[in-house]
């Protein structure tokens, strides 16, 4: 159950969206944070004490816009086995964001058909999409990477963990990632009106955030504890780096507590 500050501070965070919006006829808001940091939970419940002020609320994660595993398998030939895996700036279909946000900006009556991806099978289903009815009021975008940076070429040198030091020696899986980060945040990011970090408490609980997530997936198709490991492993660098974010880096830091509440919201002025 959510505490009181937790209630608290998605009022708040409503509030911040509802001010923002007066000044425009259209809102993009990123939401950030680790795996497993409730980030869904948040923009949901954000979305629906929004849509009781009659406004149209768009929610997508970046999870939306992953390459099919076919396109994946082409990244992890060209350039590094590890962009066979999901996740990392780069595994992503930015050209079709980028078609999403211009729809939204447009503020203009049209459908737009995003096709489905589905974690369980890791993969686009060909038969599924997300039907998006434009116009809308605001655009939630949510993502474990949503609004990072990059960072300097010389910190990618040393491995900050075995993946890195063994499957990555070469250095081109990490430099990749980090011109896409940078990429993403030029051609996506720096768009946005607003921007949102959950703060966890350390990298540490992410694994255990990222297991209750995984009983939500089909028996058959879970990780076990191992391949978990292994595949948070991926997300480690960028979920450190955001996790020690300058206070300019977003408008509203939320620290989440080891129970998922929240127990503080600091502002940034707008």
């Amino acid at each position: 159950m959510f505490n009181q500050s937790y209630k608290n501070i998605i009022y708040q965070v409503v509030n911040q969206i509802l001010e923002i919006k007066k000044t425009k006829k259209n809102l993009f808001c990123l939401l950030s944070g680790a795996q497993g940091s409730g980030k869904s939970t948040f923009a949901n419940l954000i979305k629906k004490k929004l849509a009781k002020k009659k406004l149209k609320i768009l929610v997508l994660s970046i999870d939306d816009f992953y390459y099919s595993k076919k396109d994946r398998f082409k990244l992890s030939k060209s350039i590094s086995p590890l962009l066979i895996t999901r996740g990392v700036p780069g595994t992503h279909d930015l050209a079709n964001l980028q078609k999403v946000l211009k729809l939204f900006q447009q503020n203009k009556k049209i459908e737009y058909k995003l096709p489905l991806f589905s974690k369980a099978e890791d993969d686009l289903l060909n038969t599924k999409f997300h039907l998006l009815k434009f116009p809308y009021d605001i655009f939630i975008l949510e993502g474990w990477c949503v609004n990072y940076k990059g960072e300097k070429v010389n910190s990618l040198k040393k491995p900050i963990n075995q993946l890195e030091k063994l499957f990555d020696q070469s250095l081109r899986w990490r430099k990749y990632v980090n011109i896409k980060s940078k990429e993403y945040f030029k051609k996506i990011y720096i768009k946005s009106d607003c921007s949102i970090l959950l703060k966890i408490p350390s990298f540490q609980y992410v694994f255990k955030f990222r297991k209750k997530q995984e009983t939500t997936i089909p028996k058959k198709k879970q990780m076990s504890n191992q391949q978990l490991k292994k595949f948070i492993s991926f997300y480690e660098r960028i979920t450190k780096n955001l996790l020690v974010s300058k206070k300019n880096d977003f408008d509203i830091h939320i620290i989440v507590k080891k129970n998922h509440n929240y127990s503080s919201l600091k502002k940034n002025i707008f």
